[in-house]
């Protein structure tokens, strides 16, 4: 993996003067290390479902670790892998001295300190206070490990110097702070807001979220535990969700219907872009998008299911009805955010789905929310440059929630139409009782 990350560097960097390196990553990445640091497995993945298999064993506790870490009962996390591996792989996990996420990973090969940000912490390990904001006592004695074996926890904004003899081999200077960031979604997030509360952040890319930037942390009060509570940064929390199954959904639908491949980007975006102006049969599609497990309360078992399909439907018809699924899972999202209180004035939202008008709108009319679009492109980058600013001292926090808030003057506003609410409403509820019934 060191030469890939040295690969990556060398190439971003050429030619360029180097001020600091920011790192974001993906959540619920786990990896065993001994006591030198050096990985002794893959890294897991959320796509790695072995953890199943011991959720039953958490199950009394469920509701106990949720409201201490804002991380339901799911097999995601890091607490049910390692539980899986003490189980199922004894040896490996007798060898492991530390229980390490992608972002501790990074930072260990880049400045030889094994740290990771709060917000990866928080949204990885199912083990991380969300109120204290440091390693949960009732999760690491469930797993039988102690805090020593897990990184230490710092700010997104916190950074170390780049090893002297590897900023050398990389030519990109001679004392480059490396800034450890936080995870993609947040950094998305912290980009489309600054950290600014009471507002709402969507992104639609392979898999998509919801999420809310709230002051305190807010859990769900039902059993259910629809949604996670994650922190952010500055004493900031994301209540929301995120749900596996988004463009991955999309493309393959239009891999079948049309026998087009995602990375064939101007006939796949033709198709797309053929919807804004598709109007939908008589009788409405009604698709529940689950083409992988998800990390919705929901059953495992059961996959992408189409309803009310006729002889007249087309195939732009089952494409339309698919993201209009995806937007209604997150709808499920914020209707269980609301039920608690997570309200938001708006949504800012991001992500390759986002770039076309239709799902736009789409949004704006399920949720019932005004709907901004920046148009700025990958804004996970602007959030990585803003805790650039933060680490470096150029900003502070209000001055970082201004900036973005002067960015932002000029963005898309779309604010819901009234006969198109009342269309979703009526399909949102089909929607929730086909959810009921086949998936609970």
């Amino acid at each position: 993996m060191l030469i890939t990350v040295k690969q990556l560097i060398r190439e971003v960097c050429k030619g360029v003067k180097v001020d600091s390196i920011v790192l974001t990553s993906y959540l619920f990445g786990l990896i065993l290390a001994n006591k030198e640091l050096k990985p002794i497995t893959n890294i897991i993945t959320w796509l790695d479902e072995r953890a199943y298999e011991v959720l039953n064993d958490l199950r009394p506790f469920s509701k106990n670790i949720y409201e201490r870490t804002g991380c339901p009962h799911l097999h995601v996390y890091a607490l049910p892998k390692l539980l899986w591996l003490k189980k199922r792989a004894f040896n490996v996990f007798k060898e492991a001295k530390y229980f390490i996420d992608s972002k501790s990973l990074l930072m260990n090969l880049l400045t030889g300190s094994n740290v990771t940000d709060l917000s990866s912490a928080s949204g990885t390990y199912q083990m991380l206070s969300i109120r204290d904001l440091r390693w949960d006592d009732l999760s690491l004695n469930l797993v039988g490990i102690d805090e020593s074996s897990l990184p230490e926890v710092r700010e997104g904004y916190y950074s170390e110097l780049m090893k002297g003899g590897l900023a050398s081999e990389l030519e990109v200077g001679g004392r480059v702070p490396v800034v450890l960031g936080v995870y993609d979604g947040a950094s998305m997030i912290y980009g489309l807001t600054g950290g600014a509360t009471e507002l709402g952040v969507v992104n639609m890319g392979s898999s998509a979220m919801i999420r809310a930037v709230i002051p305190e942390p807010i859990l769900d009060s039902s059993h259910f535990m629809r949604f996670q509570t994650y922190y952010l940064t500055d004493r900031a929390w994301l209540a929301g969700g995120a749900i596996s199954n988004a463009g991955i959904v999309v493309e393959h639908i239009i891999r079948l219907l049309y026998n087009v491949e995602p990375d064939d980007v101007g006939t796949y975006s033709q198709i797309l872009n053929m919807l804004n102006t598709t109007s939908k049969t008589p009788q409405t599609l009604l698709s529940i998008p689950l083409l992988y497990s998800e990390r919705l309360p929901l059953n495992p078992a059961r996959r992408v299911s189409i309803v009310g399909l006729e002889s007249t439907s087309r195939r732009e018809d089952i494409v339309l009805s698919v993201i209009e699924g995806v937007v209604m899972l997150l709808a499920l999202l914020y209707s269980a955010m609301e039920e608690n209180n997570v309200l938001v004035n708006e949504v800012r939202v991001g992500g390759r789905l986002t770039e076309y008008l239709f799902v736009r709108k789409l949004l704006a009319n399920i949720l019932e929310k005004e709907v901004v679009y920046s148009g700025l492109g990958d804004v996970s980058h602007l959030g990585n440059l803003f805790l650039f600013l933060r680490s470096m001292k150029h900003a502070g926090r209000r001055e970082i929630e201004g900036l973005c808030k002067k960015m932002l003057r000029n963005a898309e506003r779309i604010s819901p139409t009234y006969d198109e609410v009342i269309k979703y409403r009526n399909l949102f509820k089909e929607f929730k009782e086909v959810i009921n019934k086949l998936y609970s």
